[in-house]
């Protein structure tokens, strides 16, 4: 099973092509447009679209064969679960955290901390896999009291989940050696904001972690996928 996250800096219609070179079997974009989750049914996959702005929101993709289902519409934006049906079903959590007004504590990731305090259900059915842009590093706690990225990265914890990136190259939290974002596409501002949490027994299946190259990915967006391999 290949999961991949990627904030495409809209246009995705565009970009199509770069994206499906991942081989997804279950792809979360963030910034894409309603129409070009359409588009992709056309070249034989199954799509979910959140967002406010038809131009700008959060797709979700699978492969033909399995069937996705949003659980509930999102109250936070944009914090969706999903039912994805495969060989192994779980519940996928598709994030793009964004902001929504002037209250510090609401924007980003103050959006995924509340869903989490909200929604202890969705970790009560199956495993979870958590995915997207959420804007976040652990650098940039101290400018939350209440909410910041470690306080959400402890709330997956306790439901048994872990960042399969800091695992995989055991790297702390907020010392990442591989950005997911070249911040205006300068190569000179970079910064890991993109995720993908996993249950920690899944680590067993993991066969491979990469993200995407500034050289490459700076041409398509300021953010480079990551994707991660594991053994159905």
């Amino acid at each position: 099973m290949r999961v991949v996250t990627w904030n495409c800096q809209m246009g995705l219609a565009k970009k199509t092509d770069a994206l499906l070179s991942l081989a997804p079997d279950v792809a979360v974009i963030s910034e894409c447009s309603e129409k070009s989750t359409l588009e992709l049914r056309e070249r034989g996959y199954r799509t979910l679209w959140f967002g406010s702005n038809p131009h700008k929101g959060l797709g979700v993709v699978c492969q033909k064969e399995w069937t996705i289902r949003a659980i509930q519409p999102p109250d936070q934006r944009w914090v969706v679960p999903i039912k994805v049906k495969a060989p192994v079903p779980f519940t996928l959590i598709a994030v793009w955290a964004c902001q929504i007004g002037a209250r510090k504590q609401d924007n980003y990731i103050g959006q995924v901390y509340q869903a989490l305090l909200s929604y202890p259900e969705w970790f009560s059915h199956g495993p979870v896999v958590v995915a997207g842009d959420l804007n976040s590093n652990a650098i940039w706690d101290s400018e939350r009291a209440v909410g910041n990225h470690s306080d959400v990265v402890k709330q997956f914890a306790k439901s048994g989940l872990v960042s399969v990136y800091h695992k995989y190259f055991r790297e702390p939290q907020g010392e990442e050696l591989q950005p997911t974002i070249y911040l205006y596409r300068h190569k000179t501002r970079p910064f890991h904001i993109d995720y993908i949490f996993i249950p920690k027994k899944w680590m067993a299946r993991v066969q491979s972690v990469t993200v995407g190259k500034f050289a490459k990915w700076s041409k398509l967006s300021d953010h480079c996928p990551i994707v991660v391999e594991l053994q159905d």
